[in-house]
C-alpha cells in the first residue's frame, strides 16, 4: 500500500485512514522508505502561551514514526496492524513556529529481526524514534521514542477465528 507512495498519496491515506489527522490538518511534508515528515502550523496548534501546544506535537511524532513502520510492513503484509505500545516525548525547547516531526531510520539489523519475528510469531515490536524542528531548521525542539507492536493480519484471524481483533475486556 505504501511502499513508494508520494506524500500526496500517504496524505491521501492518512486522511482517509486516520480521521484525527485531516481534523488536526496535518500535512505530509516528506515520504521516504527512510524517513516520514510530518508537519504542522503554529496556527493551527498554538497554546494559552504562544507556542505549539504538547498534545499536537506527541500526535505529529506517532504519525511520522507509525508510517516509517508502515513502509516497511507494506513492502511484504500490507495488511499488518500497527498499534503503539508504549511512548516517551521530550520536550526541550518550545515550538515557536511551524514545525515538522520526522522519523529516524531504523537500523536494517532492526528490520530483519522484525521481520523473522512476524514470520515466526506472527508479530514483532519494534522502537522508532523521531524528532520536532521548526520547518527549515535543524534545533531539535521535541525527542520521541515509541515501540510499536506490529501483527499480522493472518495471525489476527487465525487467534479469533476469522471475527477480527480478540476482545480482551471482561
Amino acid at each position: 500500500m505504501l511502499d513508494g507512495m508520494t506524500a500526496a498519496e500517504l496524505q491521501d491515506y492518512v486522511d482517509t485512514h486516520i480521521p484525527i489527522v485531516k481534523a488536526n490538518r496535518f500535512v505530509i511534508l516528506e515520504a521516504l522508505p527512510d524517513r516520514v515528515a510530518v508537519g504542522g502550523t503554529l496556527a493551527d496548534h498554538v497554546n494559552h502561551r504562544d507556542s505549539a501546544f504538547g498534545g499536537s506535537l506527541s500526535t505529529a511524532l506517532i504519525l511520522a514514526a507509525w508510517a516509517r513502520v508502515r513502509f516497511w510492513t507494506d513492502t511484504f503484509d500490507p495488511t499488518a496492524v500497527i498499534v503503539i505500545s508504549d511512548q516517551r516525548v521530550r520536550f526541550s525547547q518550545p515550538v515557536l513556529a511551524d514545525f515538522a516531526a520526522v522519523s529516524r531510520p531504523l537500523k536494517p539489523e532492526i528490520l530483519e529481526r522484525g521481520l523473522a519475528q512476524l514470520t515466526r510469531f506472527g508479530k514483532a515490536r519494534f522502537t522508532v524514534d523521531a524528532v520536532v524542528v521548526h520547518r527549515g531548521g535543524s534545533d531539535v525542539r521535541a525527542e520521541f521514542s515509541g515501540e510499536f507492536v506490529v501483527v499480522s493480519k493472518a495471525r489476527i484471524t487465525e487467534s479469533t477465528g476469522g471475527a477480527g481483533l480478540p476482545n480482551h475486556s471482561s
